[in-house]
């Protein structure tokens, strides 16, 4: 009997989310769109995602990334929608938050929608259902049910967990709670019924600082460029004044941070009797980039520590296979030739106040769209012992010079000797 009143509830669940979902496409259909970015020289589309209009006035919210290639290449590029009716328009940009992956775009015509989305006074509480809707693959709108988890942990830049299929084409969506209510927008997944929204106060915020007056094409990289100076700021202010404490690494002490802004992961070859030298990793990471277009992340940090010992080589061969170690460090975000210049570096021999004396690396390329910004790579590797030592390595992506160098400071001079 047990099992049948289990059978009862979860059929009485699955018909509610479908009649939910039904109700939701029918009612809120002609205020989702189809974005398109369209190639002047072609006329065929380049890419799709979607879209969900907030007013009266056609004010349309989608990702930043869905327009990237238009707010970057405007002379390559338009923006249209296809609705729900079949009807094409063209849409104009009205404002975009890079870092939050979000973009404000406005009809150009008469035949705007009547109805629109309304935002919701919060987010749902943790467990509850919710509904993503999109534009999947380019095969028509479609309702996904799921459920909210709550605010991603480890999160700077702030992602709902949502357990539903978002899929190519839905990015831009409105995820709403039962009654129709925005709580978030499809962003990103990653496979497995894993899926990410950008959150609601990130969409009021956007929304309710704006007056809906499209920017001019010549200030969009400017408005990026402000945006990411002023994220970068705030996320190594937040950094400084994280704890750190030191964690022991072989013979060496390395600067971890307690607090649940960077995964950090650890690896050996302790097992592996075999080998001639013994390799203890740790490696912590901010696991999200900010999408600036497709040759383009940044906003990511990377920091690694590698101790490295061996009874089985002499000084000068241990020296050889320990210099050898660094010189495969690289940027840890991806970027071309178009976007940054050439690393410029700096070798220097310091020592710290815990009498660590470091062989180190600082190398920076600077944004050639962003001035003031740059990609930080450091490597460093200790010189006080003949068998052993520690190599340390870190990337910054996006970065003024003064938060650089007051980290690098921060970074080697807390290493220390056990």
């Amino acid at each position: 009997m047990r099992y049948l009143f289990f059978a009862l509830a979860l059929f009485s669940v699955t018909g509610f989310a479908q009649q939910t979902a039904q109700n939701l496409f029918s009612h809120y259909q002609s205020a989702l769109y189809q974005i398109r970015i369209i190639e002047l020289g072609s006329g065929n589309k380049s890419s799709i995602g979607s879209g969900f209009q907030i007013n009266e006035a056609g004010v349309l919210v989608t990702n930043y990334h869905v327009v990237s290639e238009y707010v970057y290449f405007p002379e390559k590029y338009r923006i249209e929608y296809l609705a729900a009716n079949g009807t094409v328009g063209e849409l104009s940009l009205v404002n975009i938050d890079v870092v939050n992956d979000l973009a404000l775009v406005q009809v150009q015509s008469d035949s705007k929608s009547t109805d629109f989305f309304s935002l919701s006074a919060h987010l749902p509480e943790q467990g509850s259902s919710i509904y993503s809707l999109g534009n999947p693959h380019d095969l028509g709108m479609i309702v996904v049910p799921g459920t909210f988890n709550g605010i991603k942990k480890n999160s700077f830049y702030q992602r709902i967990h949502f357990t539903g299929s978002i899929n190519p084409g839905m990015s831009g969506g409105p995820v709403v709670n039962p009654e129709g209510e925005v709580v978030g927008v499809n962003v990103a997944t990653a496979g497995n019924q894993i899926g990410f929204l950008v959150p609601l106060t990130k969409i009021r915020a956007l929304v309710s600082t704006n007056e809906f007056t499209p920017i001019s094409t010549n200030e969009y990289k400017r408005v990026i460029a402000a945006q990411l100076m002023d994220n970068q700021q705030r996320l190594f202010e937040r950094l400084e004044h994280e704890e750190w404490k030191l964690n022991e690494l072989g013979g060496a002490k390395i600067p971890t941070l307690t607090g649940p802004l960077l995964s950090c992961w650890g690896d050996s070859n302790s097992a592996d009797q075999e080998a001639l030298y013994l390799s203890v990793e740790n490696r912590c990471s901010l696991d999200e980039e900010i999408f600036v277009h497709g040759g383009l992340r940044t906003g990511g940090i990377e920091i690694e520590f590698e101790w490295l010992e061996s009874d089985e080589f002499g000084a000068h061969r241990f020296y050889d296979f320990f210099s050898g170690s660094i010189s495969g460090a690289s940027a840890g975000n991806h970027a071309g030739k178009n976007d940054v210049s050439n690393y410029q570096c700096k070798q220097d021999i310091v020592a710290n106040t815990h009498d660590v004396k470091t062989k180190s690396i600082l190398c920076l390329r600077a944004y050639k769209e962003f001035p003031h910004l740059y990609d930080v790579l450091y490597i460093g590797a200790t010189l006080n012992h003949e068998s052993q030592g520690l190599i340390s390595h870190f990337t910054l992506a996006g970065v003024s010079q003064g938060s650089a160098m007051r980290f690098t400071k921060q970074f080697v001079g807390a290493i220390a000797w056990q």
